[in-house]
C-alpha cells in the first residue's frame, strides 16, 4: 500500500503515517516503528478533529509488521498479523492490500516453520491473485514462496504435492516460469523422499534446458553438482 492520502482521515494522521513509511523505505525500521506508534499521539493543533478509519488503524499495524519482518522479528510480526485489530480491519481493505497481507502473513508463518497454517493463508493469497486481481506475476510469487518454505523446512511430501499443483497451475495459466520452478523444486522433493531416479531425470532436463538457453555457468554448475550429489546418495544406499 502506498502513502496514505485519503480525505476520510485527519491530515495529521496521514502526514505522520507518510513520515513513518518514509523511514521504513530508508531501512530505518526502529525509527519507523516508533513513528507508527506516534501516529496516535495528541495533535499540535487541538482544534483539528481526530478522524481515523478502521482500515487506517489496521494498515498502521500491518506496516509495523512489515518493519518487524525486515528486522527478522517474525514472532512479533505474526502476533500483529493475527491480532483482533488487524482481522477486524481486513474487510475494509482493497484487494491489492489483502493480497499483500496474506502473502506477508504467509511468509511469516513459512519462516517460522508453521507450514500447515501457512498453506491456508497462502491459498487465500492465490485466490486473490488470480480470481480478484488477475495478476499472473502475483500468482507466480505466491507459488514460489509456498515451495521455498516447504524446501527450507524439509517438508518433502508437502513440497512434492505443491510442486504438482504449481505445475498444473502453470499449465492452466500458460506460465512457463511457474512450470519451470515447480520442476526445479520438485527435484529437491524427490531427493528428500528418496526418489533418486526421478530427481536425476528432472535434474538432467533442467541442465539441458539451461545449457540450451546459454544460461550463466554458475546456474548450470549448481544443477550439475546437484546431479552428482544424487549419484553419491545412490552409491551410499547401495553400499
Amino acid at each position: 500500500m502506498d502513502e496514505q492520502n485519503g480525505s476520510s482521515v485527519s491530515r495529521t494522521f496521514v502526514e505522520r503515517f507518510n513520515e513513518a513509511a518514509g523511514l521504513a523505505h530508508q531501512g530505518r525500521y526502529e525509527e519507523a516503528l516508533e513513528a507508527y506508534d506516534n501516529i496516535h499521539a495528541p495533535f499540535d493543533d487541538y482544534n483539528e478533529e481526530r478522524i481515523m478509519t478502521g482500515e487506517f488503524m489496521g494498515m498502521i499495524e500491518i506496516r509495523k509488521a512489515y518493519c518487524l519482518m525486515d528486522m527478522e522479528r517474525y514472532d512479533e510480526a505474526r502476533a500483529i498479523f493475527e491480532s483482533k485489530l488487524v482481522k477486524a480491519a481486513l474487510g475494509q481493505f482493497n484487494k491489492a492490500s489483502l493480497y499483500d497481507y496474506f502473502l506477508s502473513y504467509g511468509n511469516t508463518l513459512g519462516y517460522l516453520g508453521a507450514i500447515k497454517k501457512m498453506d491456508g493463508v497462502m491459498c487465500k493469497a492465490l485466490t486473490i491473485a488470480l480470481g480478484e486481481l488477475d495478476d499472473l506475476k502475483k500468482l507466480e510469487t505466491v507459488w514460489y514462496w509456498i515451495m521455498y518454505w516447504a524446501k527450507k523446512h524439509g517438508q518433502w511430501a508437502y513440497l512434492e504435492e505443491q510442486c504438482t499443483n504449481a505445475h498444473k497451475a502453470g499449465i492452466r495459466n500458460k506460465s512457463i516460469v511457474l512450470q519451470v520452478r515447480a520442476g526445479e523444486f520438485g527435484c529437491y522433493a524427490y531427493r528428500g523422499l528418496g526418489k533418486i531416479d526421478k530427481a536425476k531425470r528432472g535434474a538432467k532436463i533442467i541442465i539441458k534446458r539451461y545449457k540450451d538457453a546459454e544460461a550463466d555457468d554458475s546456474i548450470v554448475k549448481e544443477w550439475e553438482d546437484f546431479l552428482l550429489s544424487l549419484d553419491r546418495e545412490k552409491e551410499v544406499k547401495r553400499g
